[in-house]
């Protein structure tokens, strides 16, 4: 890289210090076309530094957008990362070799690769070529949400809100450790469009509950234990809101190519278009009436905060409520932290809110 390129020293071990900061970093990098130097990568960690998934994220917008990256090595605690333009004209390749979450791959991913049309050259621009990324590691691990949080949670919301689409297309299903799952990732790139702003701050009333067990190279029981331990902790709760409202889940069965796994995501839909939702996937040692338990307590946590989004979704619209046009505006449920990464990128405004067991209005303008 030429030493003479300044680069906006970001430091990755502020407060959870863990790959969100990264990934949150590096997509913005892309959208401003600043170079940015990130130092005490995940430092915070039992296993500091760049693992697989990570290291294999960086390389993928590295090669999306022909940029320069140094550090990317595994265990490295720092990289230097310098965008340029769009690749238009390839489709890209992922994989992380591991169970590294393709839903984080997606993170980092999604929100450079919507402003990532060529200039316009015409007063009459044909829209621009889809982008289309393939990815490979794991579609339900732990740490991650999990692929069908993207497809069921997290895609209505972002269309319905923010205005792009793009879709998720899940060739085969990966677990932990041996990953092998494959997703395709297309993006339609916004040409002379800004993002809408978010407008999520009245939760509504619960109207019905949804989910989808799916089991791979298990035991069709397996899913039957699963709703049982959903059924046992829904009703255990008592929760007036849930009164007289019966789970409707389904059960995907599927073949896959190496190991095996169990997982389930239930999602509760609102009055007011709000989804908000609760998911486990089988660990060692655990039940699948413990797995449909654990799955149905996150989502029970995450109604009873009050917010119009669960922990996941609220981490995963922060990004797009900061290039957005406009005055964003949410309510939160419970976070441990909500970390928005703009320091020196100058692109809208640099704040941390530490956790809150209330709802709680952010916006962003």
């Amino acid at each position: 890289m030429d030493q003479e390129t300044e680069f906006i020293t970001l430091d990755g071990s502020l407060l959870e210090g863990g790959g969100q900061v990264l990934r949150n970093c590096v997509a913005l990098s892309c959208l401003t076309n600043k170079p940015v130097r990130i130092i005490n990568i995940r430092l915070k960690r039992d296993k500091p530094g760049l693992k697989p998934q990570h290291l294999s994220g960086l390389q993928l917008i590295r090669d999306i957008f022909k940029a320069e990256l140094q550090g990317d090595k595994i265990g490295s605690k720092e990289i230097l990362f310098h965008p340029s333009d769009v690749d238009q004209n390839k489709t890209f390749i992922c994989d992380t070799k591991t169970a590294g979450s393709i839903a984080l791959l997606i993170q980092i991913a999604l929100p450079p690769l919507l402003f990532s049309a060529p200039p316009q050259k015409s007063k009459l621009p044909l829209p621009p070529r889809t982008q289309k990324a393939i990815l490979k590691g794991g579609t339900n691990v732990s740490m991650a949400p999990p692929i069908d949080f993207l497809i069921e949670v997290f895609k209505p919301i972002v269309q319905r809100e923010f205005g792009f689409n793009f879709d998720i297309n899940v060739i085969g299903r990966g677990y932990y450790p041996q990953g092998g799952g494959e997703v395709i990732l297309s993006v339609d790139p916004l040409v002379n469009q800004a993002l809408k702003p978010l407008n999520m701050i009245d939760r509504g009333k619960i109207i019905n509950i949804k989910g989808r067990v799916t089991i791979a190279n298990s035991p069709k029981d397996v899913a039957t234990k699963i709703i049982s331990g959903v059924s046992q902790a829904l009703s255990n709760a008592s929760l007036p809101e849930l009164n007289n409202i019966k789970p409707d889940i389904e059960i995907n069965i599927e073949k896959i190519t190496f190991g095996k796994g169990h997982d389930i995501l239930l999602w509760a839909e609102t009055s007011s278009g709000c989804i908000i939702s609760g998911s486990a996937v089988s660990n060692r040692g655990q039940s699948p009436v413990d797995v449909g338990k654990i799955a149905a307590e996150v989502l029970l946590r995450n109604i009873k905060h009050g917010g119009c989004v669960d922990e996941y979704l609220q981490d995963q619209l922060i990004i797009f409520m900061a290039i957005a046009e406009g005055k964003s505006r949410i309510i939160t449920g419970y976070y441990k932290f909500i970390f928005i990464m703009l320091v020196g990128l100058k692109l809208k405004i640099s704040y941390l809110l530490f956790g809150s067991t209330k709802p709680t209005l952010i916006f962003l303008y």
